[in-house]
């Protein structure tokens, strides 16, 4: 038998308010953009990028629609996001502006109309593609957010999709709806058996994540633990809890690495939460709540513990941790969450639209 390989046409319509880098490791969004146009085009895919003028991202054609001066109309300071994080209003003038210039873009780009317009920053983009729906196959390639717009709709997590049909009290639509897990690569990460002695909370420092109650658990137990990322909360050090700020990539890969565990005790219904797969990735187990994607992503007893209870939370950081064999992360991350498994399942998935 003669297997065809089809190769397929992605018009990725990166994030408005940054340029696609590896480095801007805060933002799932420019982290699934970067991702997924590197793996799809060294798979042959003919992947074109539509971003800011200073995107570092492997692709067939990087096509500028935005740059600093059309982001400063906006947004005050380009480099407070390390701060404050993302300013993800969609009804900026830089949104505005990278949605006009896609449009222009795409009207010269596209050829034929089994070709992909994928949406990576959601409904933000809707205003964009409304006027390619009998030309192209638009796709939300990773819904982790409370919105959704495109006929065609790829999940990050069961649990997401669920929550997004109960909200909206619809029904999933055969053919068209999707679940695609994130996808990660093994070299990014560090795997250690042996551990420090410290916690780690890793993301925005803020109530829905959970960090005060993080904060105020770690405190009272007297376990050590750094808060990597953001403090929007403007929580103090204290003898048992280290506030870093942002980090890069490199000191976020040793932290995940040397953490004890991972405390995300997200009080939000969480669509996936990175952070969890990618402390697995670095042998880590994880501490979280019992709802959401870390039904999904966090096996009980085996990676990590979800907690219902305070009571539950103080024997996970006491001593439950400890339970979990730091190999069981690895594997399950390993058979779950890669970049060519993610991929895999995308390239499915597209297919099955193109041959219907």
């Amino acid at each position: 038998m003669i297997i065809h390989y089809i190769y397929m046409v992605f018009h990725c319509l990166s994030i408005p308010y940054t340029a696609t880098n590896k480095n801007t490791s805060l933002c799932a969004f420019v982290q699934k953009v970067y991702k997924f146009c590197e793996e799809m085009t060294l798979r042959g895919h003919t992947v074109y990028h539509y971003g800011h003028k200073d995107s570092e991202v492997v692709c067939t054609e990087h096509i500028t629609v935005t740059d600093d001066d059309v982001l400063r109309k906006s947004y005050k300071n380009l480099n407070e996001w390390k701060e404050k994080g993302f300013d993800q209003n969609v009804s900026t003038e830089a949104v505005q502006t990278f949605n006009q210039n896609c449009t222009t873009e795409l009207n010269k780009k596209i050829k034929t109309n089994e070709e992909f317009i994928l949406c990576w920053f959601g409904y933000a983009h809707e205003t964009c593609v409304r006027n390619f729906k009998d030309r192209a196959i638009i796709v939300e390639p990773s819904i982790g957010y409370d919105s959704m717009f495109a006929d065609i709709k790829i999940f990050e997590t069961y649990a997401q999709m669920h929550k997004m049909h109960g909200m909206s009290k619809s029904n999933v639509e055969f053919n068209k709806e999707f679940i695609v897990y994130p996808g990660f690569k093994k070299e990014d990460f560090l795997f250690k058996e042996q551990k420090s002695n410290i916690a780690l909370f890793l993301g925005r420092i803020t109530e829905h994540k959970g960090a005060r109650a993080a904060y105020d658990m770690c405190n009272a137990i007297k376990q050590e633990i750094f808060f990597a990322g953001p403090n929007i909360l403007n929580l103090k050090d204290t003898k048992y809890c280290k506030f870093l700020g942002f980090v890069g990539p490199k000191k976020r890969k040793q932290l995940l690495a040397d953490a004890k565990f991972l405390l995300a005790p997200s009080f939000f219904i969480e669509p996936c939460n990175w952070t969890v797969i990618e402390a697995q990735f670095s042998g880590t187990p994880t501490v979280t709540t019992d709802f959401g994607g870390f039904t999904e992503t966090v096996k009980q007893g085996y990676t990590g513990f979800r907690c219902a209870t305070y009571e539950q939370f103080n024997f996970a950081i006491r001593k439950g941790y400890k339970e979990i064999n730091p190999e069981n992360c690895l594997k399950n991350a390993s058979h779950n969450f890669t970049i060519q498994i993610q991929c895999n399942q995308y390239e499915m998935a597209f297919k099955s639209l193109i041959q219907q």
